[in-house]
């Protein structure tokens, strides 16, 4: 048996309120009765006590019960069996209800401390030691970054209070807005990437886009403020809410892009015509999704057939009728273009066409984003004759390497418009429309420039906070 004044009873909670692990009962006997108190932690670590049972000895006997008896009962109903959960009584008067209720308890939970007290409230003691406990577990602002193998945002925990942080403690964290709307500041005790164990808080700030130092404070357990936020207000939206708006990626200023427009001039007028109005459609669509047009370069290529069966070689080349030029150039350039008479009828100059357009982006910065879009009727010649008996490139062009190193060295996506599909399954055609195939009838330009990287699609808006890579130092996984 312990005998403490409130001080030493004080301690001995406190030091309990922090150390158990799924619940404390503190059971007080007076000279009025008996009351029952529980504490328990909830899912974000915040204990909080409550009063289980409260009898006077009239009310415990009533029945016709010994008073030994009836507590007997109650402990089985209220009071774990477990050993590991600390079972504390508190007598501050003797007699003989008080001892038999003592015996009853200690005859279910044999190692329940037993101190005897005066003038204290076990209630009010109870409350306050809660309120002002230590955390019993890490609270997190949760925030968004990209992943480093793919520019993809991810939900992360950056810390704010470790487990045993004091009411009073101050942290400091630096944050991105990306919102003019502003951000919530979602307080967890974090558990998973996408669905932490339980909101601690999640407040919407009314705070411009960039950069912001937030200072926060544990007021208590389960209460962390930022008082510095000016117009912070809750956020009652489910979790999964707020997590289903999230964007796939941040959405940032756009890099500069190169669109390589390469359309076979050979053919009727009316074919020529279908394949420079698509040439045409994707230009005037990419100068008004484009938010930055100097950011933005066209080229375009127009390339006809080899000619075979004279003495002399062929030494035609593809017509480069616009290199890097705005999307109005461009226009223009296209509208330059005639068709021309076919020459051979299986296959065409797309492998010069690929020789002249990798010969140029060897000057082009490392950092643009490069599409071909090649539009045509036939495919390109070999670096060898085949089996399919189509004669070679004259000048021997290989155009799977060279679109190879295009891919490989320049990051270039390559689409085709062709006037019909694919005769087989090996089709070069199928290999030039690798980011995307379509018949000339039948495009969808939109898809067709997303594709290309060249346009993004919309973004949903990031509501949290953002942390790059290299400031979240902090950050959980």
């Amino acid at each position: 048996m312990h005998h403490f004044a409130e001080g030493g009873l004080r301690g001995e909670l406190a030091d309990l309120v922090v150390s158990f692990r799924e619940r404390l009962a503190v059971v007080e006997i007076d000279a009025a009765g008996i009351r029952v108190f529980e504490v328990r932690a909830d899912e974000v670590g915040t204990a909080h006590h409550t009063r289980r049972a409260s009898a006077k000895w009239s009310t415990l006997t009533a029945s016709g019960d010994e008073v030994f008896d009836a507590m007997l009962r109650i402990a089985r109903d209220l009071i774990s069996a477990d050993e590991t959960d600390p079972v504390v009584i508190t007598r501050s008067a003797g007699g003989h209800e008080q001892d038999a209720a003592v015996r009853a308890l200690r005859q279910w939970r044999p190692s329940a401390r037993l101190v005897e007290v005066s003038g204290v409230k076990v209630g009010e003691l109870l409350g306050e030691l809660t309120a002002g406990a230590p955390l019993r577990q890490t609270y997190d602002l949760i925030v968004a970054r990209e992943r480093a193998e793919d520019g993809r945002l991810e939900l992360v925990g950056r810390r704010l209070f470790g487990a045993g942080a004091q009411p009073g403690d101050e942290a400091h964290v630096t944050v991105t807005c990306t919102d003019a709307g502003g951000m919530v500041l979602a307080v967890s005790a974090w558990s998973g990437p996408l669905q932490p164990s339980g909101l601690v808080s999640a407040d919407h700030a009314p705070l411009p886009p960039g950069r912001h130092a937030l200072r926060a404070v544990l007021e208590r357990p389960g209460l962390v403020r930022f008082p510095e936020v000016p117009g912070l207000r809750p956020d009652t939206r489910p979790w999964e809410e707020v997590v289903a708006t999230l964007p796939e990626r941040l959405q940032r200023a756009s890099r500069p892009a190169h669109l390589v427009c390469a359309i076979e001039t050979a053919g009727t007028r009316e074919e020529f015509e279908a394949r420079s109005h698509w040439a045409g459609y994707v230009i005037d669509l990419l100068a008004e999704r484009c938010p930055d047009l100097q950011q933005l370069k066209v080229s375009v290529v127009g390339y006809g057939t080899h000619v075979y069966d004279t003495r002399h070689a062929d030494r035609s080349r593809p017509a480069l009728a616009a290199w890097s030029a705005s999307t109005a150039q461009a226009r223009a350039a296209l509208e330059s273009l005639r068709p021309t008479t076919p020459t051979y009828p299986n296959a065409a100059q797309i492998e010069d066409m690929l020789a002249e357009v990798r010969t140029r982006l060897l000057r082009q910065p490392a950092s643009t984003r490069t599409a071909l879009l090649t539009i045509g009727a036939r495919p390109p010649h070999p670096p060898r004759s085949g089996l399919d008996r189509v004669p070679a490139c004259p000048a021997r062009h290989d155009w799977l390497a060279l679109l190879r190193e295009m891919e490989q060295h320049h990051g270039l996506r390559s689409a085709v418009i062709c006037d019909s599909p694919p005769a087989t399954s090996t089709s070069p055609w199928r290999r030039l429309g690798s980011t995307a195939l379509f018949q000339v009838d039948a495009v969808n330009a939109e898809e067709l420039a997303v594709r290309l990287g060249l346009v993004t699609e919309p973004a949903g808006v990031l509501s949290l906070p953002f942390v790059s890579q290299s400031e979240d130092s902090g950050g959980r996984h």
